[in-house]
């Protein structure tokens, strides 16, 4: 495939509900971030890899990926993610941009190369998986109304788009003051873009409570073992 695509992977979140940098945290004797890498750096049609880190850490992670043998281009991260996924946006040198949490180190490489084909195909793709419990939206912690699980996705990483249509959202985005903080294709679907759902897999999760470490470290063992 001839087509370049980029991906863009966040590393610079301030980690208030881990506790430490959890990009940083040892999984199998090997930091997050260096797990999440190297499954992009194994999918088949991804040409260049961006991860976004804060400025003092440029170093740190310069060696990290060295050390491991990761070609990989670091970008300064932004105080707000939209900035910074933005700023590594348009540094990108593919038609196609996919973006991913940095801190979701079991992502399946088949399914990150499903994902590739569909953005692709449509313009526009995300990963999502349907609930497995029912969802309620609530008004001051009570109950409105109950949502159909057929009708719901809970949405994952990587999303994936045309680079000049993520372009056009994040600038109305960012003009609009409308800063989403995790979902990069709630603000595609503003300009009026249809995104395509890739169903996606329970395993790829996100870590996000030190706990999740253990089950991370679990699952490791157990992708490891079919990819």
């Amino acid at each position: 495939m001839s087509i370049k695509v980029s991906a863009v992977i966040t590393s610079g979140g301030k980690a208030l509900r881990f506790g430490k940098n959890k990009m940083l945290y040892l999984l199998k004797n090997k930091p997050v971030i260096i797990h999440t890498v190297k499954r992009f750096s194994q999918a088949k049609n991804i040409n260049e890899i961006i991860v976004l880190v804060k400025k003092e850490e440029i170093n740190l992670y310069k060696d990290l990926f060295k050390k491991e043998k990761l070609n990989v281009k670091i970008v300064e991260a932004e105080k707000e993610r939209i900035m910074s996924v933005y700023k590594g946006v348009k540094e990108a040198k593919g038609k196609y941009v996919i973006t991913h949490d940095g801190n979701r180190p079991l992502t399946p490489i088949k399914l990150i190369e499903k994902l590739i084909k569909e953005v692709i195909k449509y313009g526009a793709a995300m990963t999502a998986i349907p609930p497995t419990a029912t969802i309620k939206t609530h008004k001051n912690l009570f109950i409105e109304k109950s949502l159909a699980r057929q009708d719901t996705w809970i949405a994952q990483t990587p999303q994936g788009f045309e680079r000049k249509l993520l372009l056009k959202a994040f600038e109305k985005a960012i003009n609009d003051k409308h800063f989403v903080s995790t979902d990069d294709s709630e603000m595609v679907t503003k300009i009026g873009k249809k995104v395509k759902i890739v169903p996606g897999d329970e395993i790829n999760m996100k870590i996000t409570y030190l706990q999740d470490i253990i089950i991370a470290d679990k699952l490791l063992s157990y992708t490891n073992k079919n990819e």
